[in-house]
């Protein structure tokens, strides 16, 4: 048989010794484990055709063992080669079928019938190998269209160097990830990473093979990280695996959907739109993501097909001002020399708004720019476009609620973007910056300029804001009453503040929570929200923190 198709899993040496010089006489190659998680690690890495299992193993038993293999990718794939002690001849068709293996051998281990059995296995071709594959020239491309089919299964990746890397996903999202690549094992990169010393991992390999603990678990108990740490390594080792595919020029794949106990495996805690970014950043070839964007269009609107949670936008900071300036209006060109960011993180951050679908892009002209279409409009795709100087949002809302409209409202102010979900009229979700739901709502009632774009289409999930529109609205005007009184107090409501960094804060947690909300972008209306839902509160917040040399006015 070739390197890594046949696995043994032994440990008492008796048995262990038995095997492997059985083997060893008729010039087999095999890899050989003395722990379950040791045999989990390899079938997750190889895709064995025959695994030789001794029923007696620590922390797991064989038949716990065999069902935990038989669940993974490969180990689906392989033929089962059990000893087990006190078995009668007569149960041993009962017990093979009920174990899900293919060979139950009684121990002591007879040397003929394993080798008749193994015989019999090299004759079996492995069903993963008559698979359809597929051929991508692009990763992103292809994980973005899984993702937005909302697409749940197993995709198996093959690339240079013999690397294979299967990736499971739930509902569009990779939630789960291993690697053929050494390198990419998770006691290698918590190596490389330095988040535990080898001695600490050798300490955890005796715990391992002693008492079958995992990996993890026998560092958590050597006190070496803790469960929340593990959790967030884990994720992140999966995480790099997918990350490094994006430099790939060429891969193929297999497909397998309907895979049952995937939200089981789910350990990547990141969303796939913070996953594209971040593969995006690291390709180097500029001039294809350049020619990509050139060959959709050049002038950048928002699209009205998103079909992700704005909150999963982790992007940084740096790039609102770009997302501020996308209009319908501006070109490419127009967006990165107005945005101050860099030429190529410019284009990265633009590619993937467009293949999240986020934004969209056309070779308009002059005359097509401006196209309004009526709100009686029949068509599915009709619009409304204008401005806030000349149609409060307030008019707008109601307006949408009396007519019992569905689809989305774009606000466009020089500060942020808003967005409002309706159905059938009534508001669903709200986003404005980081504001979500009511809260966003209520501080869009304030805009009193910016361009408006509304898209009739249908709404498709569950509704995160329950309250009715008029409560809304009436709660709204509240609020507005009560700032507008206590807007001479801070001169103006657009002012923008800082953390004064001459003041020493009480901890490291409350210095990042107020340089998010007080980071020289965010105005005084908007920080007060972030304090507290109603706004006067906040205000008050802001007012105690001016008081007390906390932040200071952005000059």
């Amino acid at each position: 048989m070739r390197s890594h198709e046949l696995l043994v899993v032994t440990w008492l040496p008796d048995v262990k010794n038995r095997v492997e010089q059985l083997l060893q006489d008729n010039e087999y190659v095999f890899d050989s484990v003395s722990s379950p998680i040791e045999a989990i690690d390899a079938i997750g890495k190889y895709a064995y055709k025959v695994v030789i299992l001794d029923s007696l193993l620590p922390g797991l038993n064989g038949y716990q063992l065999v069902k935990r293999l038989k669940g993974t990718p490969h180990g689906g794939y392989a033929q089962f080669i059990v000893f087990m002690n006190g078995i009668p001849e007569n149960k041993i068709p009962d017990v093979t079928m009920r174990w899900g293996m293919h060979v139950l051998l009684r121990k002591p281990v007879n040397g003929e019938e394993l080798l008749d059995s193994l015989k019999q296995a090299e004759s079996y071709d492995l069903p993963s190998e008559k698979v359809e594959r597929y051929t991508s020239t692009c990763v992103e491309e292809t994980f973005s269209e899984l993702a937005h089919l909302l697409w749940t299964g197993k995709l198996t990746c093959y690339g240079e160097h013999d690397i294979v890397k299967e990736i499971y996903w739930d509902g569009g999202n990779p939630v789960f990830a291993m690697s053929s690549n050494e390198d990419e094992r998770l006691d290698k990169w918590l190596l490389t990473k330095g988040l535990v010393a080898e001695g600490i991992l050798k300490s955890a390999y005796d715990i391992m093979n002693k008492r079958g603990k995992r990996l993890g678990d026998a560092l958590i108990i050597l006190g070496a990280i803790s469960e929340e740490g593990l959790e967030r390594a884990i994720s992140d080792n999966m995480k790099e695996i997918i990350l490094g595919m994006f430099p790939w020029n060429e891969f193929t794949y297999t497909k397998e959907e309907k895979i049952s106990g995937i939200k089981e495996l789910t350990s990547i805690k990141d969303t796939f739109p913070v996953l594209l970014f971040e593969g995006i950043r690291r390709k180097t070839k500029m001039d294809a993501i350049e020619s990509k964007l050139q060959e959709a269009g050049e002038i950048v609107s928002f699209s009205p097909d998103n079909i992700f949670n704005i909150e999963d936008f982790k992007f940084p900071q740096s790039f609102n001002r770009l997302m501020g300036l996308i209009n319908g209006k501006r070109t490419i060109y127009e967006l990165i020399a107005k945005s101050g960011v860099s030429h190529d993180d410019a284009y990265r951050f633009l590619y993937t708004l467009f293949l999240l679908k986020l934004i969209r892009m056309s070779h308009g002209s002059e005359d097509d720019k401006h196209v309004t279409i009526s709100m009686s409009d029949a068509s599915r795709k009709a619009s409304f476009t204008g401005n806030l100087h000349d149609v409060s949002i307030i008019e707008l809302i109601q307006m949408l609620e009396l007519n019992r409209k569905s689809g989305t409202l774009q606000i466009h102010d020089a500060r942020e973007i808003g967005w409002l979900l309706f159905d059938k009229g009534s508001i669903i979700d709200a986003y404005y910056g980081d504001l979500t739901r009511e809260n966003a709502v209520y501080r869009m009632l304030f805009l009193t300029d910016g361009e408006f774009d509304i898209k009739f289409k249908s709404i498709i999930g569950e509704p995160r804001i329950t309250v009715d529109t008029q409560t809304l609205l009436m709660e709204g005007l509240r609020m507005m009453d009560e700032v507008n009184r206590i807007e001479p107090l801070f001169g103006s409501l657009k002012k923008k503040f800082v953390v004064n960094p001459s003041h020493t804060l009480k901890s490291h947690e409350e210095k990042e929570e107020l340089m998010r909300i007080f980071n020289g972008s965010n105005d005084i209306l908007t920080s007060s929200f972030l304090l507290n839902p109603d706004p006067q509160a906040g205000l008050d917040i802001i007012s105690t923190l001016l008081k007390d040399n906390v932040i200071k006015e952005e000059k």
